[in-house]
């Protein structure tokens, strides 16, 4: 039960604004994604589940999205996701979730990675939710 708990706590802690893209394609982060790596890598172990998922909805994301791509995973595993996610953020931890899920979903698709500075993490004063 506490494990559960401690994986709602973080989830609910890592809820963000949302906002459209705009013209030149700049968007703001919806939730999980607008944490930093440091911030799940230090997580506890019970929060990986959480994030987990979160991955699991913005790789079906890129699926809709993208063009002739049926599955950006390549049919990988839960558990290779997140291990190569884990390893990624280990390796930037000041990059945005959302940013080091884009760019696996690049590798794992074999097109080209590029830094990009679209994506911007929510002011902290945010509200968690939109109503």
């Amino acid at each position: 039960m506490k494990t559960m708990i401690a994986a709602a706590a973080f989830a609910l802690s890592l809820a963000g604004a949302a906002s459209a893209a705009d013209a030149e394609g700049n968007y703001s982060v919806i939730g999980m994604g607008a944490r930093t790596c440091a911030d799940y890598t230090s997580a506890p172990a019970e929060a990986a589940m959480v994030v987990g998922v979160w991955v699991q909805g913005y790789m079906t994301a890129l699926n809709q999205a993208l063009p002739d791509v049926k599955d950006v995973t390549g049919g990988r595993t839960d558990q290779q996701l997140a291990d190569a996610l884990f390893s990624a953020c280990r390796n930037d931890p000041h990059m945005l979730l959302a940013d080091a899920s884009r760019e696996l979903a690049l590798k794992l698709i074999g097109k080209p990675g590029k830094k990009t500075a679209k994506a911007e993490a929510p002011a902290e004063a945010a509200p968690a939710l939109r109503r």
